[in-house]
């Protein structure tokens, strides 16, 4: 962005031009200014350098890897990331409950609301590319009492006046620009949001149906517990053991009605959870029926450098750095004398009747030029407040940038470790079913003691619950992998491209350059 010296002699035979006709227009020495207007040119024949410096770009070109460092076999590096993860849990009423919430969430109605106010700021932006008509009408009417003889006077005005101002040096263009970029930034964070609310509602689906089957899981244990402890209470009625046996039965069964006690409390928490990102009270769903799925197809990773164009958080941080950058060349440009051309055409009579039928009509064109000469540096100062923004944000967007490289790397070595946990601890379910079963035989034939029986209860459950739990968690990080990947959660892309190419349409054409580092 730095002006070469070919644009600063063009901009200063503008001028020239401007200066001759604005002589033949209005009575204004010329002589006086010109020394002022040319030390401002001269001063500013330069602009900042914004993004000139490509610091992002080659920061990332640099340290961009070639491929994700963590790479499991069950994961693939395809060029394209899979769409239509939503589809893939084949669940039905988790897709309506969506559907429903994409309408009814409070925040996402919110962030569709910043989106419209942001194109409205655009339409007041671009307004400037048309001249400023205004129309008053004034009528009066005046008593006046002179030598006891009262008079009355009546007089009406109409004018019409235009304001065009020059955009000589493109800071309203800029400002146009600055515009477009926050216009489009907002679509790119409410497409974010959207994606962000699914995942969520999602996230949050599983884990109630996770609170319902531990739920299931308790309430079962506790019934078998109930259960063994009238058959250990008959024995000892009849001699066959010991009160120890009935004492520690009685002891685990309340241990497990409280569990079930407090489970139901984690289900209704997690059922106002679910609630809240719906936007509906109360959740009328079932899920006494509802199974926790186990999906093993292979997730599509695409390439490091597809997140630069595939997130849209990342997309809007580019963009409302390319919006801050425009905004410091407006900065830099209120330095610059501003130009003005007035226009009026008005009339008067002394009544509204005999407006434009005198035939006297009043004209007048008058061109101006405004330049700021003191000001104590606060024009500098702002000039340098939006640099030092430009700055920040730039390096805030680098941050994100290898945040989202490192949310993918955690989420693809997380899903190998769940993996390989959730095997161990599926055969070690097996095992402990069958010990269990085995224990209590063997304890009613008098083989072993219920200490033997109580443990292994103790590690059947264990393993049952923790099989669930994992079952959850590796559905929790599927779901985390399509969103740090910016996965589209519908059956297909079309309705992602349709929203990304509303997003470039705004762009200007030299956004569409810039973003050739994203390929």
């Amino acid at each position: 962005m730095r002006v070469r010296s070919n644009r600063a002699i063009n901009e200063l035979d503008n001028v020239r031009k401007s200066s001759q006709r604005l002589r033949k227009i209005a009575p204004i020495k010329f002589n006086s200014i010109a020394v002022a207007l040319l030390t401002v040119l001269l001063s500013a024949c330069s602009t900042p350098s914004g993004l000139a410096d490509n610091k992002a770009k080659n920061t990332i070109g640099r340290n961009m890897p070639a491929q994700w460092q963590a790479q499991p076999t069950q994961f693939s590096t395809a060029s394209a990331v899979s769409d239509g993860w939503l589809k893939s849990f084949n669940d039905q009423a988790l897709e309506q409950i969506i559907a429903h919430a994409l309408g009814h969430n409070f925040q996402l109605n919110a962030d569709r609301l910043n989106v419209q106010l942001a194109k409205e700021r655009l339409k007041v932006s671009t307004a400037t590319d048309f001249p400023e008509l205004s129309l008053s009408l004034d009528s009066s009417r005046r008593k006046q009492v002179d030598d006891n003889t009262t008079s009355y006077q009546s007089s009406a005005d109409l004018s019409l006046d235009l304001r065009y101002e020059l955009d000589l040096w493109g800071k309203l263009s800029d400002q146009q620009n600055q515009s477009r970029l926050n216009y489009a930034a907002a679509q790119a964070n409410f497409q974010q949001n959207q994606l962000n609310l699914v995942a969520s509602i999602s996230q949050a689906w599983f884990d109630l149906i996770q609170a319902q089957q531990l739920l299931n899981l308790y309430q079962e244990r506790a019934d078998n517990l109930q259960h063994h402890l009238a058959m250990i209470q008959s024995s000892y009625q009849l001699g066959l053991n010991d009160a120890l046996d009935v004492y520690l039965t009685k002891n685990t069964v309340n241990q497990e009605l409280a569990r079930v006690a407090e489970q139901q409390q984690t289900l209704k928490v997690s059922s106002r959870a679910l609630e809240l990102l719906l936007g509906d009270y109360p959740l009328a769903k079932k899920l006494s029926k509802q199974r926790l799925p186990l999906i093993n197809d292979e997730i599509k990773l695409g390439l490091p450098a597809q997140l630069l164009t595939r997130r849209a958080d990342i997309q809007a941080n580019w963009l409302e750095l390319l919006a801050l950058d425009a905004g410091l060349a407006v900065a830099h440009k209120q330095r610059f004398p501003s130009f003005n051309l007035n226009a009026s055409v008005s009339d008067n009579g002394d009544q509204l009747s005999n407006l434009l039928d005198s035939g006297a009509l009043a004209w007048s064109l008058i061109g101006s030029i405004t330049s700021p000469l003191f000001n104590a540096g606060r024009l500098e100062s702002l000039e340098q407040q939006a640099k030092l923004t430009v700055e920040q944000k730039e390096q805030q967007y680098l941050q994100q940038v290898y945040q989202a490289f490192a949310e993918v790397e955690n989420s693809i070595s997380e899903r190998d470790s769940l993996n390989q946990r959730y095997a161990y601890y599926l055969t070690a379910q097996d095992n402990a079913l069958a010990a269990e079963k085995l224990s209590f035989d063997q304890y009613l034939r008098g083989l072993v003691t219920y200490t033997t029986v109580l443990e292994s209860q103790r590690r059947s459950f264990d393993a049952q619950t923790i099989v669930i739990q994992l079952t959850n968690q590796l559905l929790q990080n599927r779901i985390e992998i399509y969103r740090a990947l910016g996965g589209n959660y519908l059956n297909n892309s079309y309705q992602a491209q349709q929203q990304s190419k509303s997003v470039k349409s705004l762009l200007p054409a030299s956004f569409t350059h810039q973003k050739s580092m994203d390929k």
